[in-house]
């Protein structure tokens, strides 16, 4: 169900998730090391996904790949169906960037976290050129709207 712009008939954000949104699994790819089971006592295992047992938990990083597919959708405009496994790989890299940043485990987590945004960015740009020469369309962009109040009579003393 789309959510309208204020006085505005057209959808700004869809709540379900696009087809290319990344999943947990996908997620975890990029920050294996943050799937260890924190719940049991001495396990170093990577589980390969987020769960119950990790942190963050699944439910978690499903919050931050919801909030990682709008900003790629709204860099891109709509996607052509070929680029969307490269628009799910980026939101993956910001959603996995945004878990790292959230729940840092050492110093060197924020030097990892703008690693996976500079991946991220610079596969944003060959999304967006991809997409484009694909046939996509740009997307409207963002664009001032003038609102100044009625004249008054005796405005031109003012100036």
């Amino acid at each position: 169900m789309p959510i309208p712009a204020g006085d505005s008939p057209q959808p700004i954000l869809s709540i379900d998730p696009p087809p290319w949104a990344p999943t947990t699994m996908q997620v975890a790819a990029h920050v294996p090391y943050m799937t260890v089971d924190t719940v049991t006592p001495g396990s170093q295992q990577y589980q390969e996904n987020f769960t119950d047992r990790t942190t963050p938990a699944r439910w978690q990083a499903q919050q931050f790949i919801d909030a990682a597919w709008p900003a790629v959708l709204a860099a891109t405009g709509p996607l052509v169906e070929s680029v969307w496994p490269l628009a799910q790989a980026v939101a993956a890299l910001r959603a996995a960037a945004a878990i790292v940043r959230a729940y840092p485990r050492d110093d060197g987590d924020l030097a990892r976290a703008a690693a996976l945004d500079a991946r991220a960015d610079a596969d944003l740009e060959r999304l967006i050129a991809a997409n484009d020469a694909a046939g996509g369309q740009q997307p409207d962009g963002l664009l001032p709207v003038w609102s100044f109040p009625a004249p008054v009579p005796w405005g031109d003393s003012y100036l």
